[in-house]
C-alpha cells in the first residue's frame, strides 16, 4: 500500500509531463555534457510506481526507454533521497543480484521537486569497475542540480498549463460571459457563454474592438468602474438589446470583463408570467418562486426546507385529494427525472386547486447537476369544465340509447358520478299518487365500503325529508353541506351519511313542466363549495330527462300526426295541383319537409329518395324571377311565381305557384301549391304572336300612311306655286284702272278664294315638315309681352266687327325663349280661332305671365264651345267639332294641329278644355 508520499511524489512526477515526453531536449545536452566530462556514459532517470522511465541518455547507444522499477540501480537514489555511488555493482550487497555486466562502475545523484519529492536520478555508468574521484562526483552533483531545475521548470510550466486548463473548463462552463482585451480594448480571449450570450465565435472575436461588437452605438462608452458590479445595455449579433451585469478588473495591462444576465430583469420577467415557476439548487435547496407560484402555493421559496417536507410544508396532495405527495415534481427533477403533466392538488384558501407541472434537472455541458426547474399551470376551470364537458357527453349518450326515462335518469346518474369521481349517485322517483319518494338506484363507483349508506333494501321518504324530499320540496337544487341540517328539512333521512364521511350531498330535480317528477342525488366526502357550473350542469341533466319524457309523449303526438297526415295526402291526391312545404335556412337550399304525391303534374316522373323542390329544378333563365319571389315571402306577404321548371323526365313546364311564408319553432318555412300551367301558356305566346301580326299591320299601314302625307306633301308643294301666279295675277288684274267694276269684283272672289286656297296649302306644308322634323324653329330670347299684345293688335279688327270685348291679362314685360315668328303662328291660330266661335258681342281673354320658370298663355273665349267627348281628338288633323259643323263655320281643321306641333316643338305643351264661363280655354306652357 503506498503512503501519502508515495502517491505526493507519483503526482507530482505525472505533472512534469515527462513521462509521455518524446525527447527533452535540454536535458539531453546535459547527459551529453556528463558523459565527456566523465567518459562514461550519463542518462537522466525518472523512477514511477513500478516502471522506470529513461528520458534522456547519452553514450549508451541504444537503450531501452522503459523497464521493471526493481532492475534499475537508480530506485535506490529515489529510495534513500540520497546519492548511490557503487565501485563495483558485482560486489554491492544491494546490487549484486541485478547488476548488469555492462554497468559496473554507478554514481547516481537524486533529481529534486520543489515539495523535495525525488522524482529519478541523473547518472554516469562505466562498463568497468570505477573509483569515482571527488571531481567527477562534484561535476555529477552540480549537473544532478542543473537537470533538477530543468525538471523544476517543466513541473511548473505544466502545472500552470493545467491550471489554465482548468480556468478554461470553469469558463467554458460557467452561465456567466468572461472577455479579455488589452488597453485599447481588442479581444484576447472569449469564453463558450460569451459565444452563446453575443452570437460571435471565439474566432470572429479575437482581434474585433469589444466596443464594436457587443455595445450600441448609443451606448459605446463602458463605464469604468472596477471591482463591482453595474448595469449595462448590450446588444448580440442580431442587433437585439438586452440588460446585463457587468464587472470589470484590470491586471498587468490586461482587461477582464464578467458579464451576466440582468437577475433583476428576469426576476421581473418570471413574475410577469401567469405561469407559475420555481427552481432549486444542486443541493435541493428552493431557491426562486415566482410571483403567480407564490399566488399558487400561498408563500415563498424556503431554502432551509429539506426536499422531503417540500409537499407536507406547501400542501400538495395527489389527484386524489386525500394523500400528500412523496416527492413533488422539483424534486423529482432534481433527482434526475423529466417530469410532463404531472397533476397535484392545493388546498388554498378554503377549496381544492388543481395544478400540472412540467420539470426537468438542469444539467451543466459537463454533465454537472446544476439544480432543477418546474412550470406550474393553474387547471382548477379548464379540468372542471372539462369533467364537466365529458359528464354532459355521458349523458347525453345515454339519453340517446335510452328507451324510457326511468333507465335513462338511472344511467345518466352512474355517468355523472364516474365522470365527477363522486363516493354515490342515486335516482328518486315519485309515486303516483305524490305521497313519497322512491330511491330506484345507487351508484357507487370507488372501492369505499359504503353499504351503510347504500344498502340494498327499499328506501322512501316523504316530502322535506332527506336531500330527494328537500330537493321535491324547494322543486329546485340543493347544494347542501351535510353538517348543518337546513331549516326546512323535516329530518336527515340517513344518519349514516355522516358515518361514511359524507360531506357535501348536491340534489336536482328531474321535472315536466314544473312538476317534479324524479330527483337525482349525489354524495361527496370532500369538502366541495357551491359551484354555479357543476350545479348547472346537475340542472341541465335534470331538464334533459325531463325533455326526455315530454319526446315521448311528443312521440305519441308524432304517430297521431302522421295518421292525420296520410288522411291529407289521400284528400290532395284527388286534385291536380302540388301542395308543398319547405324549410329555408341561410346555410343551404330549401328542404322539402312535406310534399303531396302528386309531384308528378309538376316535375315529371321523380326518382326514388328524391325530394322535389321549385329551387332544384328552376329553368336558369328565370332565376332572377325566384330571387323576386323569394323578396315577397321574407317580407312576409304572400307571393305569386309564374316559371319555368325542368322536369326529371328533361320536359320544360310552366308552372304557377302562390306561397306563403310563416314561422314555427324558431323555423321559417313556406307553403305553397303549385299547378301546372303549360296550355295555358301556350295560348297566351299564341295570344302574343297574334298581337305582333297585328303590330305588324299597324306598323305597315303606318308605313303606307306615310307614304301618303309624303305623297300628299309633294302635291301640296306643286300646288303652291300655281296658287302663287293665280294670286299674283289677279292682284295685278285688281290694280288695273281699266277693269270694269263687274271684273272687279269677279278679280276680288278669285283673290279670296286663291288666298283661302294658300293657307290650306301653307298648312298641309307645315304638317308635313312637322311630321318629318324639317319644320325650322329658331328659339331665342324674345319679349314675350310685346309679342302676344302684336297678336291681340293684328285681330283687334275682326273682334270690334263682331262687337267682341277682348281682355287684355298679358303680364306687362316677360322673356320667352321661341322663335318669334312660329310662336305668332301658334297664337295667330287660337286667337283667330276664338274669334271665329264666339257669337257677337262675346268676350274673348288673353292672358300670359311667368310662373315657376315657365310661361303660360291662356286664350279663352265664351263662344260654341267643344263636346266634352270630342277634346281628346281636337288636336288631330282635320278634325272639327260636331258643333262648329253644325253651326256651318266654315275651317280646315289643321290649325290646331299646325298649332300643337309649333308648341312641342319648342319644347312645350298645349291643353284645351271649358272656359269657366262656357266656351273654351287653350293653354300654352313653353320654357322660359
Amino acid at each position: 500500500m503506498k503512503s501519502p508520499v508515495e502517491d505526493l511524489r507519483l503526482q507530482t512526477l505525472r505533472d512534469t509531463g515527462l513521462l509521455d515526453a518524446v525527447s527533452v531536449p535540454s536535458l539531453d545536452r546535459l547527459t551529453a555534457l556528463a558523459a565527456r566530462l566523465l567518459g562514461a556514459h550519463a542518462s537522466v532517470t525518472l523512477i514511477g510506481a513500478d516502471q522506470r522511465y529513461v528520458v534522456s541518455c547519452s553514450g549508451a547507444g541504444d537503450f531501452p526507454r522503459t523497464g521493471n522499477r526493481a532492475d534499475t540501480y537508480c530506485s535506490f537514489v529515489v529510495q534513500d533521497e540520497a546519492p548511490v555511488i557503487v565501485v563495483d555493482a558485482r560486489v554491492d550487497p544491494r546490487l549484486r543480484d541485478i547488476a548488469d555486466p555492462g554497468a559496473l562502475g554507478y554514481a547516481g545523484f537524486p533529481l529534486r521537486a520543489p515539495n523535495g519529492s525525488v522524482l529519478g536520478a541523473l547518472c554516469a555508468v562505466d562498463s568497468e569497475p570505477r573509483d569515482w574521484s571527488a571531481d567527477d562526483l562534484a561535476c555529477l552533483g552540480d549537473l544532478a542540480e542543473i537537470a533538477a531545475t530543468e525538471v523544476t521548470l517543466r513541473l511548473t510550466c505544466a502545472r500552470e498549463t493545467a491550471a489554465n486548463q482548468r480556468v478554461e473548463a470553469v469558463l467554458r462552463g460557467t452561465h456567466d460571459a468572461f472577455i479579455t482585451t488589452d488597453r485599447s480594448g481588442r479581444v484576447l480571449s472569449w469564453n463558450a457563454a460569451a459565444e452563446r450570450m453575443f452570437g460571435h465565435s471565439a474566432r470572429d472575436a479575437a482581434g474585433r474592438m469589444l466596443a464594436e461588437l457587443i455595445v450600441p452605438e448609443q451606448f459605446r462608452n463602458l463605464p469604468c468602474v472596477r471591482d463591482q458590479p453595474i448595469r449595462v445595455t448590450l446588444a448580440g449579433s442580431t442587433g437585439q438589446e438586452f440588460p446585463a451585469e457587468m464587472t470589470l478588473q484590470d491586471h498587468d495591462d490586461v482587461l477582464y470583463y464578467a458579464f451576466a444576465p440582468d437577475t433583476a430583469f428576469l426576476q421581473a420577467l418570471l413574475d410577469s408570467l401567469d405561469t407559475g415557476v420555481a427552481a432549486c439548487d444542486s443541493e435541493g435547496r428552493l431557491t426562486f418562486f415566482n410571483r403567480s407560484l407564490r399566488q399558487m402555493l400561498g408563500g415563498d421559496a424556503d431554502p432551509t426546507l429539506p426536499m422531503d417536507e417540500w409537499s407536507q410544508h406547501y400542501k400538495v396532495y395527489k389527484p386524489d385529494g386525500r394523500t400528500v405527495m412523496d416527492l413533488g415534481p422539483l424534486a423529482r427533477a432534481q433527482a434526475g427525472e423529466v417530469v410532463r403533466g404531472e397533476q397535484v392538488l392545493v388546498w388554498r384558501d378554503d377549496e381544492w386547486r388543481r395544478l400540472v407541472s412540467n420539470a426537468r434537472p438542469i444539467d451543466a455541458p459537463d454533465g454537472r447537476r446544476l439544480g432543477a426547474v418546474a412550470v406550474t399551470r393553474d387547471i382548477t376551470e379548464a379540468h372542471r369544465a372539462e369533467e364537466l364537458r365529458r359528464a354532459r357527453h355521458a349523458v347525453a349518450q345515454v339519453l340517446s340509447d335510452a328507451t324510457n326515462a326511468r333507465d335513462a335518469s338511472i344511467q345518466a346518474v352512474a355517468a355523472i358520478t364516474d365522470e365527477l369521481g363522486w363516493l354515490c349517485g342515486e335516482y328518486w322517483q315519485v309515486t303516483d299518487d305524490r305521497k313519497r319518494i322512491v330511491r330506484h338506484s345507487s351508484h357507487a363507483p370507488g372501492d369505499r365500503d359504503l353499504s351503510a349508506f347504500t344498502n340494498e333494501q327499499p328506501l322512501d321518504f316523504v316530502i322535506g325529508e332527506g336531500l330527494p324530499g328537500l330537493v321535491w320540496s324547494r322543486n329546485g337544487e340543493v347544494w347542501w353541506n351535510t353538517g348543518i341540517m337546513p331549516e326546512d328539512m323535516v329530518s336527515y333521512g340517513r344518519r349514516e351519511l355522516q358515518l361514511v364521511g359524507i360531506r357535501v350531498a348536491v340534489g336536482v330535480p328531474v321535472r315536466s313542466g314544473r312538476r317534479v317528477l324524479g330527483v337525482l342525488a349525489f354524495y361527496t366526502d370532500a369538502d366541495l363549495p357551491y359551484d354555479s357550473d357543476t350545479a348547472g350542469m346537475l340542472d341541465a341533466v335534470g331538464a334533459h330527462l325531463g325533455q326526455f319524457l315530454e319526446r315521448r309523449w311528443a312521440e305519441d303526438m308524432s304517430l297521431a300526426l302522421a295518421a292525420a297526415r296520410r288522411s291529407f295526402n289521400r284528400v290532395v291526391e284527388q286534385v291536380n295541383d302540388y301542395v308543398w312545404t319547405v324549410e329555408v335556412d341561410n346555410d343551404g337550399p330549401p328542404r322539402l319537409h312535406y310534399g303531396s304525391p302528386n309531384a308528378y303534374g309538376v316535375f315529371g316522373p321523380v326518382p326514388d329518395g328524391v325530394q322535389p323542390t321549385l329551387t332544384d329544378r328552376l329553368h336558369p333563365d328565370d332565376a332572377e324571377l325566384l330571387t323576386a319571389f323569394q323578396a315577397e315571402l321574407l317580407d312576409g306577404t304572400q307571393a305569386e311565381l309564374e316559371c319555368r321548371i325542368i322536369g326529371y323526365d328533361g320536359q320544360t313546364r310552366w308552372i304557377w305557384t302562390r306561397a306563403m311564408a310563416r314561422w314555427e319553432n324558431d323555423a321559417f318555412l313556406v307553403d305553397g301549391l303549385s299547378t301546372d300551367v303549360t296550355e295555358r301558356r301556350e295560348l297566351a305566346n299564341k295570344r302574343e304572336e297574334l298581337l305582333e301580326q297585328e303590330r305588324l299591320q299597324v306598323e305597315q299601314l303606318r308605313t303606307l300612311d306615310r307614304m301618303k302625307d309624303e305623297l300628299a306633301a309633294m302635291v301640296i308643294h306643286e300646288l303652291r306655286n300655281p296658287v302663287g301666279v293665280i294670286r299674283a295675277y289677279t292682284e295685278e288684274l285688281i290694280d288695273s284702272v281699266s277693269l270694269a267694276d263687274a271684273d272687279r269684283r269677279h278679280a276680288g272672289v278669285i283673290e279670296r278664294t286663291t288666298l283661302h286656297l294658300q293657307g290650306l296649302v301653307d298648312d298641309l306644308l307645315d304638317l308635313a315638315r312637322l311630321a318629318a322634323g324639317h319644320i325650322s324653329i329658331d328659339p331665342r330670347p324674345i319679349g314675350g309681352g310685346r309679342l302676344v299684345r302684336d297678336v291681340i293688335e293684328n285681330h283687334t279688327p275682326s273682334a270690334a266687327a263682331k262687337r267682341l270685348t277682348v281682355v287684355d291679362a298679358v303680364q306687362p314685360e316677360f322673356t320667352v325663349h321661341a322663335d318669334g315668328q312660329r310662336l305668332r303662328q301658334a297664337l295667330d291660330n287660337l286667337l283667330s280661332n276664338a274669334i271665329k266661335y264666339t257669337p257677337d258681342g262675346g268676350t274673348v281673354t288673353v292672358a300670359a305671365s311667368v310662373r315657376d320658370d315657365e310661361v303660360v298663355i291662356e286664350i279663352s273665349d265664351n263662344g260654341i264651345g267643344i263636346p266634352a267627348e270630342q277634346y281628346p281628338h281636337l288636336f288631330s288633323r282635320f278634325f272639327r267639332a260636331s258643333n262648329a259643323t253644325r253651326a256651318g263655320i266654315k275651317g280646315t281643321g289643321l290649325g290646331l294641329a299646325v298649332t300643337k306641333a309649333i308648341v312641342e316643338a319648342h319644347g312645350g305643351t298645349i291643353a284645351a278644355g271649358p272656359a269657366p264661363d262656357g266656351g273654351t280655354r287653350f293653354t300654352i306652357v313653353l320654357p322660359a
